[in-house]
């Protein structure tokens, strides 16, 4: 077996972290599977993410549960445990295991020992088998069974890895390993001794072309699949730290006596082994920066440069006549067994519904009316789906509903004057919570019931309504509305499901800005929300009591705009639109660890985001400069991201239209204005002169 081949796909984070081994098994397409995990500290979370995206985190006993918790909301992983060990993980675990159930198709668990006294030890299929033991002693009886079975390296968090012959060594341990019949002959003291073994080491040299030394270096352990370090270089390149040079008036005759000259002394601080009162030194960084030389941003693409072959000049109609998917009038929905995304489309000139699933490459049409219809959203069994029309193109949309299957709709509303919009069920299914200005008021709260369409009024309308959320429980209705100051402030209300006065949310200290676009948590207890209180836009929270809001929080820290936050179903945490420059992308931060990282980040706008139930499937609608708006997924097991509907066909060469360069101009006050440059290919300019601009 080729040890460095078998290290490209199994990463071990040695010392120091706790004293002990720790390992990831890769995976590009599913994420890392993590065993076991380090107790959590910064340190211990870099170099996972260093190594790689981690998917799963499997605890081999229950004394680990604690800390897969405060990983599981860092770095976004889900829990794997056996049944016994289930228990101990605070909040439940996401996936649990029986003996010989597969975490993974590559890793077969084991169970050992009793009940919670016992472990769960992981059989891996490449390389012969590898064995990951975790804290199993293994030598105890508990250790026996796994003789029986077949593999070529065991790795152990408390002995040094068995690269070769592992099943042999296990056996030795359990004095199982056949003895040879003793034979008389001259007796020798056997070699395996301190003296012979460095002799022995002395006269082995290291193979470049398997580990150049050059390329590889102890900072990098653990910084991805392409910096491997063997294990014995990592341990003695940082646990061999170089004494410091001595100072002073004797320094230089020494330093002449080793043939140095002024240029090669360096003033170091004494250490704490010669000195315990020296001061003390900042950690050095876990990777070295490279020179700001190197860190120069690519030149803007200013000037025009040749397509080459494949440019055309393309007819304006043809491009404005695209079709999109529609992010303005209400966006799409996915259904509530994450299965299955409703949206509206003008494939066939106008916006119809249409349902795609997720697995599969089909497009279901759901209307064929005519009419402008949009806003899809699921029913909460998922058997029917809300929707708004637009029958006159006057921009007053009516509720309709519509089977899953698209054979038969029917109309909630009839009332020609009153437009309905930001449309939700409520969590019984037997109604809908909107907006809508009736009698020629101000938007007000109405609830529609889903098997009449008789229609009762909650506010009204004296104020400016918006976005109704109804609590899981079903007895409260979470709004946004402008009705305090200037008018142009909005703030969240919460009024009861049946209708009463509405409670103004204390959601900014005192502050002024605006408190918007507020979502229940799946438990009811805290509202996730918009507020620009602190001078940009932030996703904050707080908690209801069933009276009033406390305990307000703010879940980012950055100089960019984010909006928009969506629970996951787990409750864990949310996600949200994060703004930088000219892109929108899909983020998602834990509530207990405040740990963000973007989810979804083509370079482009996101908008209209949804969730799945297993909390890791992205849906959202996508646009670019050489896309149109098309619903995108994220699959729960994957980091990729792929369309589910095509837009522009085969219509158009997206390399044809032009991808703009990020700039930044002067503003007033000298503040820098960011903008995209749309810069036309070399070929449109030939015979033409300077290119006309268009300012937007």
């Amino acid at each position: 077996m080729d040890i460095h081949q078998l290290r490209s796909w199994i990463f071990e984070l040695y010392e120091p972290l706790e004293d002990e081994r720790q390992y990831i098994v890769f995976d590009r397409a599913r994420g890392n599977l993590l065993i076991d995990a380090p107790p959590f500290s910064e340190r211990a979370l870099r170099l996972i993410r260093g190594a790689g995206s981690a998917s799963v985190l499997l605890i081999t006993n229950g004394a680990r549960g604690a800390d897969a918790a405060r990983y599981r909301d860092a770095l976004g992983v889900q829990i794997a445990a056996h049944a016994h060990d289930a228990g101990f993980v605070p909040g439940g675990v996401d996936l649990v295991l029986e003996n010989d159930d597969l975490v993974r198709p590559d890793a077969r668990v084991i169970r050992v020992g009793e009940g919670g006294d016992g472990a769960t030890v992981v059989l891996g299929r490449k390389a012969g088998g590898v064995l990951f033991c975790g804290d199993l002693d293994l030598a105890s009886d508990a250790a026996a069974g796994l003789t029986a079975l077949q593999f070529s390296s065991v790795l152990s968090a408390r002995r040094p890895p068995m690269w070769n012959a592992g099943r042999d060594t296990l056996q030795f341990l359990q004095r199982e390993l056949p003895q040879p019949r003793k034979r008389f002959g001259i007796l020798l003291q056997a070699p395996w001794d301190r003296a012979h073994r460095g002799r022995l080491q002395d006269q082995m040299k290291p193979n470049p072309l398997i580990v150049p030394a050059e390329e590889t270096a102890a900072r990098e352990a653990a910084m991805g699949t392409g910096t491997l370090v063997a294990a014995d270089q990592v341990r003695e390149r940082t646990e061999a730290a170089p004494r410091p040079r001595r100072t002073g008036a004797a320094a230089p005759a020494a330093d002449a006596a080793a043939g140095r000259g002024d240029d090669d002394r360096t003033t170091r601080p004494t250490s704490f082994a010669e000195d315990w009162k020296a001061k003390g030194t900042i950690s050095p960084p876990t990777t070295v920066a490279n020179a700001p030389a190197d860190l120069r941003l690519a030149p803007a693409h200013l000037r025009p440069a040749p397509l080459g072959e494949g440019f055309a000049r393309l007819d304006v109609q043809q491009v404005a006549g695209l079709p999109t998917v529609d992010f303005f009038w209400g966006g799409i929905d996915l259904s509530p067994d994450g299965r299955e995304v409703a949206f509206a489309w003008n494939q066939g000139g106008n916006y119809e519904l249409y349902a795609a699933p997720i697995d599969d490459e089909q497009i279901i049409q759901l209307t064929e009316s005519g009419a402008r219809s949009v806003s899809p959203r699921w029913s909460p069994d998922g058997g029917e789906i809300a929707f708004l029309r637009d029958d006159s193109g006057t921009e007053r949309f009516a509720v309709w509903i519509v089977d899953r299957d698209g054979t038969h709709e029917r109309k909630l509303t009839s009332e020609g004057s009153v437009t309905f919009r930001d449309i939700e069920w409520s969590p019984d299914g037997r109604s809908i919570i909107c907006v809508g200005n009736a009698g020629g008021q101000h938007f007000g709260i109405h609830r529609i019931d889903t098997a009449s369409g008789a229609r009762s009024q909650l506010t009204d309308g004296s104020f400016q309504d918006a976005r109704p959320r109804q609590s899981p429980d079903g007895a409260w209705i979470l709004f946004e509305s402008w009705r305090v100051g200037s008018r142009v402030e909005a703030d969240l209300f919460v009024i009861p499901s049946s209708g009463g006065a509405a409670v103004r949310l204390d959601t900014r200290a005192g502050a002024s800005g605006d408190s918007i676009l507020g979502r229940w948590s799946p438990d009811g207890r805290t509202i996730a929300f918009t507020s620009n209180a602190r001078g940009r836009r932030e996703i904050a929270l707080v908690d209801w009591d069933g009276t009033a809001a406390t305990g307000l929080r703010y879940l980012t820290e950055n100089p960019f705009d984010e909006m928009d936050p969506s629970w996951r179903p787990d409750g864990r945490g949310v996600v949200y639109l994060h703004d930088k420059d000219a892109a929108r992308t899909v983020w998602r931060v834990f509530a207990a660890s405040r740990a963000a990282t973007p989810a979804m980040d083509l370079a482009g706008i996101y908008e209209s985001v949804r969730i799945g139930p297993d909390s890791e499937t992205i849906v959202a609608t996508f646009s670019s400069p050489r896309r149109p708006t098309d619903v995108w997924l994220r699959g729960g097991d994957q980091v990729t991201l792929r369309p589910l509907t095509n837009s522009i066909g085969a219509q158009i060469d997206p390399r044809v239209l032009v991808d703009p360069t990020h700039i930044r101009y002067p503003g007033a006050g000298g503040r820098e204005i960011p903008a995209l440059l749309f810069v036309p290919h070399a070929e449109a300019l030939r015979g033409s002169g300077l290119p006309g601009a268009v300012l937007y």
